[in-house]
This record gives structure tokens, C-alpha cells and sequence, in this order.
């Protein structure tokens, strides 16, 4: 089969496990949507992209309280608010970009304290990594969500989970312009996305 026959396969897989999944929350959960039908189950992940603006609105228009902040509670604070601090407003654009399409689809098979716990989680952990590489920058969390995404794809399509993660890994190198500690940052992130995923069981069946 042909790259192109093959990208075929994934994004048609992709479709059809997240249809299958979206009608059994919807079946089992009907009280989670409004009166106006709004599926509140993408709440969790549009409170994260507000968080990730308003990040970028400190780091952008008060350099001074972020500073104040890391020199008071230290470099552990510094990679926290680095979680949710994109850099610049492409990174942020990016960030809100990968959470909506990632995380709108992992939001429907995990609990919320397993999303944040992912984001968080690898975004603490990329941030980290970066960080002791000599390397400065945020917004690495989503691509913790993507790792998770990978392994909740994983437990429906094996090969097109493996394809995805191909994918996403040239993805990292590209964004990275090869530098290494950006590259680790975001493997870093990733490799924790999908560990956290399969040690908190996202995407079994609630």
C-alpha cells in the first residue's frame, strides 16, 4: 500500500474509533450536554487554552511579575509557569492549535483528572528536560496529549496508533529545528503523555 493509500487507512481508523467512542459517552452521559446540546466534555480543554493566553499575556506584558515570581519561589517555579507560558504568540497559536484537535478527542475518553494529569504531567517533565539541555520554552504539554491520544488509539488500531506516532515524532524534529534540547524537551513531554496514559488507563471503558 502507498504512503498516500496508508494515510487514507489512518485518518478513516482515526474517524471511525472516535465516532464509535463519542456515541458511547453521548449514550451513557446524556446529562453531561445542555439544554442548547453543548457537549461539555471539551470544557476542560478550552480552560486550557485560556490558561495557555493568559500565560502568554504575563510572559508578554509583564515580564516583570513572571521574573518576580521565578526569583521568589525559584527554578521550580519557573518550569511550572513554563507549562503554560507558549513563548510567543505562534507558539501559542500552535498550542491552542494542537490542544483543540488532540485534546478535544482525549477529553472524551479520559476523566478530567487524568487530562490535567496528562498536561500537566508532561508538560512539567518536558519543561524540565529542556530546561537541564540549556534549552528555554513552554507550551510542551500538548505534545504530552499527544502521546496520550497515541496509546488511547493504540487500545482500537495498533498500526494506525504506531503511524500517528511516526508522524508526530517528524512533527518534533521539524518544530525543533533540530536543536537537541528542544527535541528532547518535546520527546520528553511525549514519551510521559503516553506513559501517564497507560498507567491511569485512558480510554477504558467508564
Amino acid at each position: 500500500m502507498t504512503q498516500k493509500g496508508g494515510s487514507f487507512r489512518v485518518d478513516r481508523d482515526t474517524k471511525k474509533f472516535w465516532q464509535e467512542r463519542k456515541r458511547q459517552m453521548l449514550a451513557g452521559n446524556r446529562s453531561r450536554l445542555g439544554p442548547s446540546g453543548w457537549n461539555s466534555s471539551h470544557r476542560v480543554t478550552i480552560a486550557l487554552i485560556a490558561i495557555e493566553t493568559v500565560g502568554w499575556i504575563l510572559e508578554s506584558f509583564f515580564p516583570g511579575l513572571v521574573l518576580h515570581l521565578s526569583e521568589s519561589l525559584g527554578r521550580i517555579a519557573l518550569i511550572v509557569l513554563a507549562t503554560i507560558m507558549p513563548g510567543s504568540l505562534l507558539g501559542l497559536i500552535f498550542a491552542a492549535f494542537f490542544i483543540w484537535i488532540v485534546g478535544s478527542q482525549l477529553e472524551i475518553v479520559a476523566r478530567p483528572w487524568q487530562y490535567l494529569l496528562v498536561f500537566f504531567g508532561s508538560g512539567i517533565v518536558g519543561s524540565t528536560v529542556m530546561t537541564i539541555m540549556g534549552g528555554l520554552g513552554g507550551a510542551l504539554a500538548a505534545f504530552g496529549l499527544a502521546g496520550a491520544y497515541v496509546y488511547a488509539m493504540s487500545r482500537y488500531n495498533y498500526g494506525a496508533a504506531v503511524q500517528w506516532a511516526l508522524f508526530l515524532l517528524l512533527i518534533n524534529v521539524l518544530l525543533s529545528g533540530f536543536q537537541p534540547a528542544i527535541l528532547l524537551g518535546m520527546a520528553g513531554s511525549f514519551g510521559t503523555g503516553l506513559g501517564l496514559a497507560w498507567t491511569t488507563g485512558i480510554g477504558e471503558r467508564r
